[in-house]
């Protein structure tokens, strides 16, 4: 976790996120849409006012745009009283704007350097609608953008149209074509030395489709030269995804929305992957009962964390790989009950069997560094344990060993998706767990319907380094809320026997222990409470 993040809750404040952009007086759009969206994540979103526009859903009016120096004094009037964990940037009306809010993120991420403080992380939703015809007016205002903000900006967030704008592109370029916007999406990551996340709502309108749009697709990149910058650790580099298109007349403002959505959550910690599938999802919530606001258009004004994973999109590809080039998903693994339970990992039959021996019903073997003949006999062992005390033992990794001794089930982490056969486990009739590290590792394992799915880590790990930072109770809340009637879930990382009823109250089905029994001075007795707390699960399956 970031110093700027650790010192903000150690005070007990939370985040907060600059909003730069214009007023709409129907507040569908705007700072207004804004700073509602910002809420939901739990940050507080404050404002840089850049115009005043008279418009509604039906018309627009008019424009005035906010002098320099009314925009230097807001600038530092937030900068004396709330330091921002994110800037999220929409509507710039002029050249002389542009400039100016380029030089102000220059300063403030070269004074963040120089004094070591965490970074502030920049997001842009270009809003590229001209108040002019004249070309080389707009040519400027792109020329200006694209040299003076785009070189401090973390995540852009265009729609294919104003993409095509910053790359002085049309639609009938050889390079554009709609079967080829993940590319393009990488190609602007590249050139703008920044994340994107090019949004396809408007791909229909573009490519003059005749068809009705069923999809909308959305396209992720983080160019490889990004890597040396120090980012959040992020699960993907590339990703699509798909949701239903709606056809819904009332969605004024989706795209600031979307992108103040991602910028809260962010703020929140969230990794930029875990903040875009999350924002998504409640950005579809919103829109399936949108209304109009008076007399014309609506928008988005039910903005609301209660989600559920239905409303998330499918993650299409993940690093240019799908769920169907690692497995035929169109059946589920074999069925674990609702509520595993009490779940301790050990790394030896001994205390595999001590714990059997207390009335644990679900134990995981995870044993590292073995030897080949040594690793094959320990599983042997505690598949035969497993099944004279009724139990569901799981192996870690030894997939292969669990098949030929008909265990109960496989654990894997993400990064074994791409080396397991996961036909052969589920062929085999073995449960599967899969291990998760937020949003994002979440939706994508949940679309392999594994048996249940490992929510981690919870809290710092003592066990082994994680790329990966700790989820914490909130987190764990949400994807409880989210996953928990798609397949049962299993927090895990870091949890010691003080932590266990936090973490139960999350309504979560199981907890699994690591450490806390195995280094415990009286593990019996801490084994014996626990499962008071925790439960032995649901009947065996």
């Amino acid at each position: 976790m970031n110093s700027f993040v650790e010192s903000r809750q150690a005070s007990g404040g939370i985040p907060t996120v600059w909003s730069i952009g214009g007023v709409d007086p129907t507040a569908l759009a705007g700072i207004s849409a804004d700073n509602r969206a910002i809420a939901v994540s739990g940050a507080h979103g404050v404002n840089i006012v850049t115009s005043v526009t008279a418009q509604n859903s039906n018309t627009f009016l008019s424009q005035t745009e906010i002098s320099i120096d009314a925009l230097t004094q807001q600038w530092l009037a937030l900068s004396q009283q709330c330091k921002p964990v994110v800037i999220k940037i929409g509507l710039l009306v002029s050249v002389e704007q542009v400039q100016w809010l380029g030089e102000q993120l220059r300063q403030l991420k070269e004074a963040q350097i120089a004094a070591n403080e965490a970074n502030v992380w920049v997001i842009y939703d270009p809003v590229l609608r001209a108040s002019s015809d004249d070309e080389p007016i707009i040519a400027a205002m792109i020329n200006a953008i694209k040299n003076c903000v785009l070189p401090w900006v973390d995540l852009l967030t265009p729609n294919l149209p104003e993409a095509l704008l910053l790359t002085n592109m049309s639609a009938d370029h050889a390079f554009i074509k709609q079967d080829n916007l993940n590319d393009f999406s990488q190609q602007l990551s590249a050139e703008f030395n920044c994340q994107v996340l090019l949004k396809g709502g408007h791909v229909a309108d573009v490519f003059s489709n005749d068809n009705p749009q069923q999809w909308c697709f959305d396209y992720y990149a983080r160019s490889q030269s990004l890597n040396a910058v120090s980012y959040v650790p992020e699960p993907a580099y590339q990703f699509v995804i798909r949701q239903p298109y709606s056809d819904n007349d009332n969605r004024r403002g989706s795209g600031c929305i979307l992108a103040s959505l991602i910028a809260g959550f962010v703020a929140n910690d969230y990794t930029f992957c875990d903040a875009i599938l999350l924002s998504n999802g409640v950005m579809n919530k919103a829109y399936e009962n949108a209304n109009v606001l008076g007399s014309f258009r609506g928008g988005a004004l039910s903005l609301s964390l209660s989600i559920n994973h239905k409303n998330l999109p499918v993650i299409d590809s993940f690093n240019g790989v799908t769920t169907q080039d690692i497995v035929d998903t169109h059946l589920p693994y074999a069925n674990c009950p609702k509520h595993l339970g009490l779940y301790p990992v050990v790394d030896s039959i001994a205390w595999l069997e001590r714990l059997l021996k207390q009335g644990v019903k679900t134990i995981q073997l995870r044993i590292k560094a073995p030897t080949s003949q040594g690793v094959e006999d320990a599983i042997v062992i505690a598949i035969a344990l497993g099944k004279a005390f009724e139990a569901r033992v799981f192996i870690n990794d030894f997939w292969q060993l669990a098949i030929k001794y008909d265990a109960y089930g496989v654990h894997l982490g993400q990064e074994d998706l791409h080396s397991a056969d996961l036909n052969a486990i589920k062929n085999a009739g073995l449960r599967l767990g899969l291990s998760t590290h937020g949003i994002f590792e979440a939706q994508w394992a949940s679309q392999f319907k594994p048996s249940y799915m490992a929510i981690g880590h919870i809290y710092a790990t003592q066990t082994k380094d994680m790329p990966s930072r700790p989820q914490g109770l909130k987190k764990l809340d949400t994807q409880v809320a989210i996953f928990d009637t798609k397949l049962p879930l299993v927090a895990i990382g870091g949890i010691t026997a003080s932590r266990v009823s936090d973490v139960v109250a999350s309504d979560i089905g199981s907890v699994a222990l690591v450490t806390a029994i195995t280094k415990a001075i009286n593990p019996d007795e801490v084994t014996q409470s626990l499962l008071a707390l925790v439960g032995e699960g649901d009947v065996h399956e």
